[in-house]
């Protein structure tokens, strides 16, 4: 019995380094580059990413990392009038976002030739997001009615720290340097949602990643 098991696995293992081999290679990504959420400050993203090759066109990959930005803006409309010439405002109401994303997708090559190879990305996970939240306050003229400004209110300060769920798709292409060694440029479009943020694909809930990165294969 022990022998037929150990007879199995080695046949199994066989199987598996043999399929290995005839595709791509396991490999090791590091990413680094600029996030720009939607109405926001621009901030720093890096992400660290494990590839694992289905066929020569398909990687699984999952990733985790670190993404830092400032202020998102509100933006604020008054209707015109004699009084009301300014009637574009705004403010924040949150500022200092840190992003931890654990995220799982797929990496598909659409096209190759001598200098590149194309591919696009879908994903999903979740992330953990934490952020100063504010008020935000109305100045306004009491003698004529005029609004003054909108502005942020810093007594109203609250650490908000949540877990949301999150999608995304992008593309790319990549360049071989040596056979174990490959320079990637990507973009990514991602979108999150909980309570806070309003569903998917709000405004607030919106990010987008331009990325720079090299590959190890190991």
């Amino acid at each position: 019995m022990k022998k037929s098991l150990f007879s199995l696995i080695i046949s199994l293992s066989i199987i598996f380094c043999s399929t290995l081999s005839a595709q791509d290679q396991i490999s090791i990504q590091i990413n680094g580059g600029m996030i720009t959420p939607f109405s926001s400050t621009n901030g720093f993203v890096g992400t660290a990413q494990f590839n694992y090759p289905v066929s020569s066109k398909i990687n699984l990959y999952i990733y985790s990392g670190y993404s830092s930005w400032d202020q998102y803006i509100e933006y604020f409309d008054e209707i015109p009038s004699q009084i009301q010439r300014i009637t574009i405002f705004n403010a924040y109401s949150a500022d200092d976002h840190t992003l931890i994303p654990i995220y799982i997708g797929s990496k598909i090559n659409f096209h190759t030739n001598p200098l590149f190879t194309a591919f696009i990305n879908f994903e999903l996970g979740y992330s953990f997001i934490s952020y100063n939240s504010y008020d935000i306050l109305k100045s306004v003229n009491s003698a004529t009615g005029q609004v003054l400004d909108y502005y942020t209110d810093q007594s109203s300060k609250k650490r908000i720290n949540e877990r949301v769920f999150g999608v995304g798709i992008g593309g790319g292409f990549y360049r071989p340097l040596t056979n174990n060694l490959s320079l990637i440029l990507s973009y990514k479009f991602n979108s999150y949602a909980n309570s806070s943020y309003q569903g998917l694909f709000s405004r607030k809930g919106v990010y987008s990643a331009f990325l720079l990165g090299v590959n190890f294969n190991i």
